[in-house]
């Protein structure tokens, strides 16, 4: 019996916590990028991961729990902001979002606007791939497509920011 099999069996939260931990902190950069709110993300981290808790027993051996968990973490954000009328997704990188503005080189500032000039579904695939670093095939699976599709999603992103700042993404 596998420690993963294991857990699911006895249903140990301490363990499913420890199991989780180091997935947290990318979660909460996730659910930071599309909530723009510390307190929501918090919220919405924690209850994701209650979410897990109660969806582990239906986790698929092989699956990727890293992925499995973001998604979770996605999906939360999404019904926190479709529930709230007003909200807005403003993505950027949490520490540009956090540092004042004349501690922002100028590129960093343009491209702060570019990404909160894109779609929703555009500025996350882009914090989903290189603010968090995930391969296409995770970024895929938070997004339920195929990794294919979720390549050329984020091949669409990138072209058009290109179009607002040319000249920092002529290499990517």
């Amino acid at each position: 019996m596998s420690a993963l099999d294991a857990l699911m069996e006895s249903r140990d939260d301490r363990q499913f916590a420890e199991l989780l931990a180091p997935y947290v902190p990318i979660a909460q950069r996730l659910a930071f990028g599309m909530l723009q709110n510390p307190h929501d993300c918090e919220d919405a981290v924690q209850e994701a991961t209650f979410k897990a808790w109660r969806a582990f027993p239906r986790l698929r051996d092989g699956s990727d729990l890293r992925a499995w968990f973001l998604t979770i973490v996605a999906n939360e954000c999404r019904q926190r902001r479709r529930s709230r009328w007003w909200s807005t997704l403003k993505l950027a990188e949490p520490s540009l979002l956090s540092a004042p503005p004349e501690r922002l080189d100028e590129a960093a500032i343009d491209m702060r606007r570019a990404l909160n000039r894109l779609p929703q579904q555009m500025k996350l695939v882009i914090v989903l791939r290189y603010y968090l670093d995930l391969s296409f095939d995770d970024v895929g699976r938070v997004l339920g497509v195929g990794a294919d599709a979720a390549k050329a999603r984020v091949h669409r992103a990138l072209a058009r920011l290109r179009v607002d700042v040319p000249e920092m993404l002529k290499d990517e």
